[in-house]
């Protein structure tokens, strides 16, 4: 349904992050998303857990801006609050580069190499880091996506190649 214009969307998701250090973080919640050929802002809001401690709201900001008219190189930016049992937080992922590839009608491979940036506000701690994703979206159905990826975080420690630093995550959007 458009807005003065712009087109709106709304989607469920579900999603779950397995690093390979056993810890785990899964999120649910609605989006809605204005968009336009050249970028996008959305609004998210979820709830979190790592079923063990920790359960939270998840309330994001996003922005998106394509470089190019398919939408195959953009830059994109997410602010992350939580607020829960394990305390409240505000994380700042940037990508200066993504890529996102259309392998067909209803396939594409995606990678984004990030910058982010979180202030825990329980002990006023500021931690950044590098890190990358990459994946495959696949459309299933007329309404519903699954993504698989890999993620690498803590880029910046290079050598350091533990469990606590790889990641396998799925998602299931389903557009409303």
């Amino acid at each position: 349904m458009p807005v003065n214009g712009i087109p709106i969307s709304e989607t469920a998701s579900a999603s779950t992050y397995q690093n390979f250090d056993g810890s785990n973080t899964t999120i649910a919640g609605l989006e809605q998303k204005a968009y336009t050929q050249k970028a996008s802002a959305s609004a998210f809001l979820g709830l979190g857990s790592n079923f063990k401690d920790n359960t939270y709201a998840v309330i994001d900001l996003k922005g998106s801006y394509n470089y190019d008219e398919n939408g195959i190189f953009n830059q994109n930016l997410r602010i992350r609050n939580t607020i829960g049992t394990g305390g409240s937080a505000t994380q700042i992922r940037y990508s200066p580069i993504s890529v996102n590839i259309p392998i067909n009608k209803s396939t594409s491979f995606y990678a984004n190499p990030h910058y982010v940036g979180k202030v825990n506000y329980e002990n006023n701690k500021w931690s950044n880091s590098a890190g990358i994703f990459a994946g495959i979206s696949k459309k299933v159905s007329k309404n519903t996506t699954i993504s698989i990826e890999a993620q690498r975080y803590n880029l910046q420690d290079i050598k350091d190649n533990s469990g606590k630093n790889w990641g396998i995550n799925a998602i299931l959007t389903y557009k409303l």
